[in-house]
This record gives C-alpha cells, structure tokens and sequence, in this order.
C-alpha cells in the first residue's frame, strides 16, 4: 500500500480491476500521449531528444504510475529519469509538467470510459484524490531533479566558460584559437574590449551584481570568472563609442572597488589588461566602493604598481607628522589645498576656516616637512606623499583616524 493509498484507504476491488486492465494497454496510452505533446509543444521540434525517447520516457512512467495505483511499492525513478533526461536534452520545466498533466487527464479520460463498462464509477471516484495524489507526486520528483541536473550543468558550463575566459587572460591561446574562443564565449569579433577586476569584500557578496545582465541589455556581451582572488571579466564593446556606456555601467553596479583596463582590440593585449584592471582597481582607496579607469590617474596608478616605494615616499614626506597632536587637521588641510587649486580662501570654506587658518597650517606643514607649498617641487611631493596614504590600506602610516578621507582630493 502506498503512502497515497493509507491517507485515502485502500482502493476498491473495482478501482484495482480497473488500473490492472489499464495496464494491458500501456502502448496504446502512451502513444496517444505523446501524440498530445507533441501537438502542443514546439519545443520538441528544436530539441534533440526524438520522439522514440519521448516515448519511451511516457511509457516508463506510465506503468510505473499504474503499478502504483495496483499496488505496488511506490517508485519516483521513473519521475526522476524523465527529469533528469528531459533537463540534458533542453526542454523546459514548464513542458516537463505539462507531459504529466496531460499523462494525467489522459489516465482519467480511459478510466472513467472503461469504469462504465466494468461497472466500476463508484469505485474509480472513491479512489480519485490518490490518483491525482500519486500523478502531484510523479511531477513533483521530475521537477526536484530537473533542477537539480540544470543547476550541475549550469556549474560545469561555468567552469568551461571559465577556462576559456583564462586561456584568453592569460594569453596562451593562439590568435585563431583566441577568435574561436571568443565566440563560444558569446563575444564579438572583432570589437573593442575591456577586461574588469573587482574586489571580493568580506562578505563574499557579488561584487557587480547582474552586470551581465546589465550589459547584455545595453547590447554589450561580456564573460566574468573569479581569478587570483578577484571577479575578473571581458566585455566585448561591438563599437569603440560603447565603451564609455559599458563603464558607466559598471561603475553604477559596483559594491566594491572596481577598475577597467584601457580599451584594446587585439586579444592578445588581454594578457596585460588584466595587470591594468587589477591596478586600476587598486586605485581605489581600500575599503570603500568606486571604479577606476586604467590611466585616469596616472600618479595613482604609479604609486599602486609601487607599493613599497610608495610606503618609502609617505614615511620620507610625512613621516615627521606623525607625532604632532595636530597632525590630522594638517593633513585635511593639505588635502583641501590641493582640492582648491591652491586656494587658501576657497580651502577654507571646504574646512570651515578662516584662511589665516590655512595659511598657519600650511607654515606648520613647511615646518614639520621641511616642504614648502609655495615651491612647485615641494608641492608635487607632498601631493604624491598624500595620495600614496590615500591609496594605504587602512592600517597605514598614521592609523584608521588619521588616514585621508576617500572623497575630498580630486583624482
């Protein structure tokens, strides 16, 4: 007795008699209902799976279903064939319920004719709700593993996609393997293309959520992998003029820090691209969310491909702030100076200040440093000195407090 038949009681002698004789009969059911979904369903037609395996897939569940209703021990393997075949070949989830609603009205239209003849009605409708019962749970096992194979094959296309998104990044394919790549990949050729690296915070979370989505729907394929740590893609851009529309686009899904190589056409650039992405990205200041373009900024960019010269150069220039109590508001008036393009006036307004106080500030700054703002040479080290303790993890020279806020100095 099955887990239907104890919540419903057990069927009638009639009802049995019924599904027995149904099972004589099980060709002929099955082909009429293949020949209803395949009337109704044009996906067949496109799919590779042949209308000899969709049969064979009806009849297997077919008997199956009426072994259940005799008797037997329920088995969903039949459920979890017709699943599990039906996701590899491409049909849809939405036809896969469907064969079993028409599997099931088709059942039910040949019982309630034969229970006339056989004088079972009565029986067949006591008996209804375990039917239906049993046919819920048959579609319900193939949509379980219907998922679970689409979300396997989903995992493997990601890992081949992956692969040959690497083989481009790092420039082991051949120019005619490259091009061949790029169209598995769904990229054009020829194009403009980009390569993007983002940062993975702490929470793991998507550092550019949908950006696919986001770009296809602006007409612009691109291909993400996760590599050396970071969410690294390539978009195709079909005209140079898309390039600023796929990095605004990028820039506005960013949750982390995000940065995009120059523009490039030859495949075989991709290789160092991806060393401008990687830098371009560390040309945001660490734990905070932005995009950064390769070359926007090219003293950002020297002092992150630098890091340990630059660390030289923030504790040679700086260094001798770090002891002064008023160190802080030194380093927000440097800051603010160079916002202001030199203006004590207008820096401070920024710091809500007078400009005397600016200009006592900047004395101490020439004091402490030896670095006076007035001499050009002096300023363009002060100013490399606080971008490179902008760009600082945050455990840098002076500590969390005293490091420059992300969004005063001008890039």
């Amino acid at each position: 007795m099955t887990a239907h038949q104890q919540e419903t009681g057990p069927a009638t002698a009639g009802a049995v008699e019924l599904f027995a004789d149904l099972l004589g009969a099980v060709d002929e059911l099955s082909g009429g209902i293949v020949d209803e979904i395949l009337s109704g369903e044009e996906v067949y037609a496109e799919a590779t799976l042949t209308p000899d395996q969709l049969l064979k897939i009806v009849r297997v569940n077919v008997r199956s279903l009426l072994e259940t209703l005799v008797g037997a021990p329920e088995s969903l393997d039949a459920a979890r064939m017709a699943g599990r075949l039906k996701a590899e070949y491409g049909i849809p989830m939405a036809s896969l319920l469907r064969a079993y609603r028409i599997a099931g009205l088709t059942l039910w239209e040949e019982m309630i004719s034969r229970s006339a003849a056989l004088g079972s009605s009565e029986a067949l409708l006591r008996v209804s709700s375990n039917f239906w019962g049993i046919i819920d749970a048959f579609s319900s096992a193939a949509a379980e593993t219907y998922r679970e194979v689409v979300a396997d094959i989903d995992r493997r296309d990601q890992r081949a996609r992956g692969a040959m998104l690497l083989s481009l990044l790092e420039g082991t394919a051949a120019t005619r393997e490259a091009e061949d790549l790029l169209r598995r990949l769904g990229l054009p050729f020829p194009a403009t293309y980009l390569v993007v690296a983002a940062e993975f915070n702490g929470t793991g979370a998507d550092p550019l959520p949908s950006i696919r989505s986001r770009l296809g729907a602006a007409g612009i394929p691109s291909t993400w992998t996760t590599w050396t740590g970071e969410h690294l893609g390539l978009v195709g851009c079909p005209s140079p003029n898309e390039v600023p529309v796929a990095a605004g686009i990028i820039a506005a899904a960013a949750t982390s820090r995000v940065g995009a190589s120059r523009p490039f056409a030859s495949v075989q650039s991709a290789k160092d691209a991806v060393r401008q992405a990687q830098l371009a990205m560390e040309c945001v200041p660490p734990l905070s969310v932005g995009f950064h373009s390769y070359g926007s900024a090219p003293i950002d960019t020297l002092l992150a491909a630098q890091p340990s010269y630059a660390s030289e150069l923030r504790l040679d220039v700086l260094g001798p702030l770090a002891d002064a109590v008023d160190a802080e508001p030194l380093l927000d008036t440097l800051e603010a100076w160079f916002a202001a393009d030199g203006s004590p006036a207008q820096a401070g307004i920024m710091l809500h200040c007078h400009r005397n106080t600016i200009g006592y500030r900047l004395g101490r700054i020439a004091e402490l440093t030896g670095r006076n703002v007035s001499r050009p040479a002096d300023a363009a080290e002060l100013y490399v000195a606080l971008r490179s303790m902008r760009l600082a993890p945050e455990s840098g020279t002076f500590g969390s407090a005293r490091n420059l806020r992300a969004g005063n100095l001008r890039r």
